[in-house]
């Protein structure tokens, strides 16, 4: 033992030769305990081992929204890495965020550290200037660990960082600290909800050997949550998950302000600017599951908002997991749903943004479309323009689970215009994409709605749309029940084109099924139907015989008709490209039943070059097959495989079948 250095001297040569921090030889120990059972955080924990290890000044913030546990996860790796700070660690909680006391001053956070740095009271310089620069003379060139808790913004601890590398700074806001990243180089360190997995070691942590999976669903994530949760369990034994899971928020509420979801939740709420702090409660009336600027400024009656989500953001309330594209998780969620009230003009806003914006999207995808009388916009509104289908697709598919969402959600409110007219809007685009699921519930959804509303034209459009869906689907016999149903509706209206495009469903429904002479009679009925003066809707009449004619094997009789639908198609003062497609595909179909290969692969090629514009991808199917079909008989194998192997892929993706069963 004579023989140990003491671990003074031990410091001492370390840092070659210097004191202690404090003249009584007193090292500042002032990390708070930790949570016994900490668990999860490996890649996190590493990130800051890896920080540690750079030799440079190194300021690390983690940041993070309410209760997702950045003071846990700072104070476990403090106390882990503090045998590498043998010169003390200080530790402040400047209190950004406390719901009854102001956020702690430079003044006062610095003059603690000079108190536990052993400096007397008589030789503390009276100016805030002199008093961070003696702080920092103090700590310069000793390694020393300084954990800056709950900080709210960059300027409440930038004069509080060391001048030197010898220190390592941790700090842990739920806001972003841009400024300390841009001018101090800081390390940023998200840290988000916890995965299942842990989330679930958590709880068996807490409390051992239990079924974890229903309280993990109810804390989505949140450590704070699942603490509270745990603590609930083991405190109430005789309370069950389902009562638990019926009290949503109210569930996660220990008594006191800590250990309250919701009250944490707020104190984050205060923090934020006005027009921030309503659009975050404004938030909570959209159904999710994300939401883009543009939505969002709709929702809030403003032109842009982009700073106000930003704002939110770096909060922490909200998150930009795409560009452009913001969601809460779902705690928050709650939150903001119970602040957000009732705001009809609010829903106003949102639902008319939305339903004007995808009939914009639906007409470029589809020229040629009924008419609907929209409801009108909000002055606030701008709805979005649409430059042909590629763009017109590419929103239906970032927007696809919102819109879907909405349709219910305006049924639920009462709105049920917005409901049944958003169904319509969604058709072409959920068809043409293989959602053919989600086309029958949009419209399940909204037969509802429609229902209630006086239009005899409105509900036999949604009728037929399901039961275009229900064929897509191929329930055949619930699929015919709905669309005599509509045609029933049709016929009591009175309205011609709607007649004629309730056969034109039934035609295709009974090609769908092989019942190819009554597919025939329902597409005369089409063509009997249409008015007579609307070349548009009778082309599309002209292009369903053909293929009731060659599966009946009259190939002559199809020709003349795809040929007549064809010219029809093109000579709309605006082409119907979709249309067009549509009758170069049943020609490329006729072609081969003739074994006219090379006409074949012409019209079908052309279908392709068509369908792929429209972004059709079951159009983009069948024309793939008839050039397989077509190559392979003209010895083209190769085009032929090629051809193939791309439908099959395509169609697995639709149907769900492996593309070898598919091909």
């Amino acid at each position: 033992m004579e023989n140990t250095p003491s671990r003074a001297v031990v410091r001492a040569s370390w840092q070659g030769g210097l004191p202690p921090v404090s003249p009584d030889g007193a090292v500042p120990r002032q990390l708070p305990a930790v949570v016994a059972t900490f668990s999860g955080r490996r890649e996190e924990l590493s990130q800051l081992d890896s920080a540690l290890s750079s030799g440079a000044v190194v300021i690390s913030a983690v940041n993070g929204t309410a209760g997702v546990g950045k003071t846990a996860l700072a104070l476990h790796w403090a106390h882990r890495a503090a045998d590498r700070f043998p010169d003390g660690q200080l530790y402040v909680n400047m209190r950004g965020f406390d719901p009854d006391r102001e956020p702690m001053t430079v003044a006062e956070a610095v003059r603690g550290f000079l108190d536990a740095l052993g400096v007397p009271s008589d030789a503390i310089p009276v100016s805030l200037d002199a008093q961070t620069a003696l702080f920092r003379s103090k700590i310069a060139g000793r390694r020393v660990l300084l954990v800056l808790d709950n900080v709210n913004n960059a300027a409440q601890v930038r004069p509080l960082l060391p001048g030197d590398s010898s220190c390592f700074v941790l700090i842990t806001s739920r806001n972003s600290l841009a400024g300390l990243v841009a001018e101090h180089g800081a390390r940023p360190l998200r840290l988000d909800l916890l995965s299942d997995d842990e989330a679930a070691a958590l709880l068996r942590d807490r409390l051992g050997d239990v079924d974890t999976d229903a309280l993990v669903e109810l804390c989505s994530g949140l450590p704070l949550a699942l603490s509270i949760v745990a603590a609930r369990v083991a405190l109430e034994p005789n309370t069950s998950i389902a009562e638990l899971r019926a009290e949503r928020l109210e569930a996660l509420d220990l008594g006191e302000e800590h250990v309250n979801v919701r009250s944490v939740f707020s104190w984050s709420l205060r923090a934020l600017s006005e027009p921030a702090a309503r659009l975050f409660r404004l938030l909570g009336l959209h159904p999710g599951p994300d939401i883009d600027a543009h939505a969002a400024a709709a929702l809030a009656g403003r032109g842009d908002c982009r700073k106000l989500l930003r704002e939110l953001v770096s909060a922490s309330l909200l998150e930009e997991y795409l560009p452009g594209r913001f969601r809460f998780h779902d705690l928050l969620r709650l939150f903001a749903q119970e602040l957000a009230g009732s705001d009809d003009e609010a829903r106003h806003r949102m639902l008319g943004f939305y339903l004007h914006t995808a009939w914009a999207a639906d007409r470029a995808l589809v020229t040629q479309r009924i008419g609907v009388d929209l409801p009108p916009l909000r002055p606030s509104v701008v709805p979005l323009r649409f430059t042909g289908p590629s763009d017109a697709r590419e929103w239906f598919v970032a927007e696809h689970a919102v819109l879907k969402g909405l349709v219910g959600h305006a049924a639920a409110a009462g709105f049920d215009r917005y409901a049944w007219q958003l169904a319509l809007t969604m058709r072409s685009y959920l068809d043409t994409q293989g959602h053919w699921r989600d086309f029958a519930s949009v419209y399940r959804t909204a037969v509802g709605p429609v229902n209630r509303h006086a239009d005899l034209v409105a509900r036999v459009r949604v009728h037929r749309g399901l039961g275009r869906a229900l064929s897509r689907l191929s329930q055949w016999e619930e699929a015919e029940y709905v669309l005599r149903l509509a045609l029933g509706l049709a016929e009591e209206s009175g309205d011609r084109t709607q007649q004629a495009h309730c056969h034109e469903a039934l035609s295709a429904l009974c090609s769908a099924q092989g019942k190819h002479k009554r597919a025939l009679q329902h597409a005369n009925g089409s063509q009997k139907w249409h008015p007579r003066h609307d070349d548009a809707w009778l082309a599309s009449a002209w292009v369903l015989k053909p293929r009731c004619y060659a599966a009946l094997n009259l190939f002559d009789e199809a020709l003349v008709a795809v040929a007549t639908g064809l010219k029809l198609h093109r000579g709309l003062a605006t082409p119907d490209e979709t249309g067009e497609a549509e009758a170069l595909n049943c020609a490329a179909h006729i072609y081969l039943r003739k074994s006219e290969f090379g006409l074949s692969l012409e019209s079908a090629t052309s279908a392709l070059t068509l369908h792929r514009y429209l972004c059709n991808r079951p159009g983009i199917v069948e024309a793939l097959f008839h050039i397989g079909d077509a190559c392979e008989k003209l010895g083209r194998h190769d085009d032929a495989r090629l051809a193939r192997e791309e439908a099959a892929a395509i169609q697995a993706d639709l149907t769900g079948i492996s593309p070898e069963v598919c091909s």
